[in-house]
């Protein structure tokens, strides 16, 4: 490797986005280091900034889609292959690259080298993105309720009868994709009566769907017995009046059946 104080160069010019400096009374590609240029790679016997020596990359095209050029460049795509045009600005330049590639799900980097006719190189790099396409399944492959299979009909299952000391349903879910989430909601604590469970698929790129089941839960004795007590206290008010209502009747009907009798002949 050469040293700094013996790999200085001067006349350092730049072309092509490179700096070229001469070395030992040669022409050297050279990097800024400590404030001072250093000559970097194999000696260039001709002027560096002729067009002939231009290493540069004029165009780049991933299946069909154009790149704007820069030194590290991305581009996604959700394609398993695709085809690279890379096209040097002088077009005797040597280009050296991947023109077919097979992607793999991720990052898929691509360098492209270009040589002009001295022997100038340069590199740019390509990221090529290969996207995940997401599935848009949400739906229901199988479901067992309480270790029974059941069958949706328009995304429903009807004429579920839960006991009544029964809190929750077991209910094990299959989607057709297994990459879908599985929401369940109103499976605790069941009311008595008629009510539903609701399950909702979502598909890996976000798209739901809903599933229903419909069940009646019946009632405990206590709940019937609480339920009896709750009427009678609401009643309790309109049997008192009747009671009294009742009381007063038969006074009154007494009272004039004595009246009654007092006066028969």
């Amino acid at each position: 490797m050469v040293k700094a104080d013996e790999g200085v160069v001067y006349s350092p010019r730049t072309c092509f986005g490179i700096t070229y400096g001469i070395h030992n009374n040669h022409w050297h590609q050279a990097i800024l280091q400590n404030g001072q240029y250093i000559a970097q790679g194999q000696p260039i016997y001709t002027y560096p900034c002729t067009p002939s020596n231009d290493p540069t990359l004029k165009s780049l095209t991933v299946n069909n889609n154009q790149i704007q050029i820069s030194d590290k460049m991305e581009f996604k795509t959700y394609d398993e292959q695709v085809t690279i045009i890379a096209t040097p600005t002088y077009q005797g330049a040597k280009i050296e690259y991947e023109q077919n590639k097979k992607l793999k799900i991720g990052n898929n980097n691509v360098q492209i080298k270009i040589t002009g006719m001295a022997g100038l190189s340069k590199t740019y790099e390509l990221n090529i993105i290969r996207q995940k396409i997401l599935s848009t399944n949400n739906n229901i492959k199988k479901i067992t309720i309480d270790n029974k299979e059941y069958k949706f009909k328009n995304n429903t299952i009807n004429n579920l009868f839960v006991t009544s000391n029964q809190k929750s349903l077991n209910i094990k879910v299959t989607p057709e994709d297994k990459n879908a989430q599985i929401t369940i909601k109103n499976n605790e604590n069941l009311k008595s009566g008629d009510n539903k469970v609701t399950i909702i698929v979502e598909a890996e790129n976000g798209t739901s769907q809903e599933y229903y089941i419909n069940y009646h839960k019946t009632m405990a004795i206590s709940d019937i017995i609480g339920t009896i007590i709750g009427v009678l206290i609401l009643l309790s008010p309109l049997i008192i009046i009747i009671i009294i209502i009742s009381l007063k009747n038969k006074k009154k009907y007494i009272n004039n059946t004595k009246h009654y009798k007092k006066y028969k002949l």
